[in-house]
């Protein structure tokens, strides 16, 4: 199979050097395990994409979506700057699928949906488009507002794709899908997975904290600093280990300064570097303001340490209260802070506590497994008769 694949990133294709979600990268291996050729066309620069993946698969870099650096103003620019990258996009992929025998086009992310599935229609190559965090685009699909505020994802499930890969990652995308009346043979769900891990041991609770995520307003971070003042305020024992960048990492370096003895911030570090870190924290801290069925929760119940997160979309079918963890309704940092301390207090509640997080992580795919379920859908796509 001969796959043309689209994607906002080029430097999280190879295990050993991604950051942040490991997704591509296991997906990319998987692909070239089975002998797949893999033509790949990215957003960034050539020195991105791994040196050791550049003679295993032929791959373009195309210029990134323009972003500006107010954020808020993106929500304003977005349809305009999508308009414009749409036909710069389509004209790339234009003269590979003219050039170039393609056996199906998989779009990640959905960058230029409407202009790529019509020049796959064109060309009678099977067209598949994966989307993921549609954040709260489920509660507000039906107004303007959520058209405008999510325009890529509403184009994507607008112009029907020949298939859908969604990522339950607790932002409903299947729920978005079903109001876009995409039909359910032209769906196919993958589960955020798990890592294949060795569990943290027995030992008692070492006061010691993870938050492992993207430091914005979005993720929860101011949240997490209010949290984290409370904990440490009530008991100095506890020490923060932080993992991430982003545009409120000046307010953790802050954090850091009045704390110096209780934080530590690591950086943004590779996926293999983050799973380093589950051995050296007793709970994991997720703020998000979306679903926290992220996929550092996912990683730290397979390493069985519980986790406290805010109870926001669909994170209770991980969380379970009091079993695994602990869910705090949105956004009571107060009630956060009582629940992490309270972990501590009670070394029988952190045994339990972690046994049962041990037991919800069986029940999730490994990443092998999903990969398994996404290569053979493409593979059974791309031998579809056109």
């Amino acid at each position: 199979m001969r796959i043309l694949i689209l994607s906002p990133w080029c430097d999280d294709i190879d295990l050993e050097s991604c950051r942040g979600t490991p997704e591509n990268a296991y997906l990319f291996r998987e692909l070239l395990n089975r002998g797949h050729e893999v033509i790949f066309m990215c957003q960034g620069k050539k020195e991105e994409v791994p040196a050791n993946l550049k003679e295993k698969i032929k791959y373009f870099v195309l210029k990134p979506f323009p972003h500006l650096r107010l954020s808020k103003l993106n929500y304003l620019t977005f349809p305009v700057f999508h308009f414009f990258y749409e036909r710069y996009l389509a004209k790339r992929v234009k003269t590979l699928l003219e050039d170039s025998k393609i056996d199906i086009v998989y779009n990640i992310a959905g960058y230029g949906h409407p202009a790529i599935l019509k020049l796959c229609r064109k060309h009678q190559i099977p067209y598949a488009v994966k989307t993921m965090g549609t954040i709260h685009f489920e509660k507000y699909v039906k107004t303007f507002l959520g058209k405008f505020l999510y325009f890529k994802e509403h184009l994507v499930f607008k112009h029907l794709a020949g298939h859908y890969f969604l990522v339950d990652d607790g932002t409903r995308s299947f729920e978005v899908a079903k109001k876009y009346k995409i039909p359910e043979n032209r769906i196919t769900i993958l589960p955020n997975a798990r890592p294949t891990t060795t569990p943290t041991d027995g030992r008692a609770p070492k006061f010691a904290i993870g938050y492992f995520t993207r430091l914005d307003k979005l993720k929860g971070t101011d949240l997490f600093i209010k949290v984290a003042k409370k904990v440490i305020n009530s008991n100095p024992k506890v020490k923060l280990l932080v993992a991430g960048d982003g545009p409120m990492k000046t307010k953790i370096l802050e954090l850091i300064q009045k704390y110096p003895k209780n934080f530590k911030h690591l950086g943004f570090l590779t996926h293999l570097e983050t799973l380093k870190l589950y051995s050296q924290i007793d709970l994991l801290i997720s703020t998000n303001r979306y679903s926290n069925m992220t996929l550092n929760v996912i990683e730290a119940l397979s390493y069985g340490i519980p986790v406290v997160a805010f109870d926001t979309q669909d994170t209770s079918q991980l969380i379970k209260d009091g079993v695994n963890g602990f869910l705090i309704k949105p956004f009571d940092t107060e009630r956060f802070a009582e629940k992490v301390l309270s972990i501590f207090e009670n070394p029988s509640l952190f045994s339990k506590l972690k046994e049962k997080a041990l037991e919800t992580a069986k029940s999730i795919p490994t990443w092998e497994e999903r990969m398994k379920l996404e290569v053979n859908k493409l593979e059974e796509l791309a031998h579809e008769i056109h």
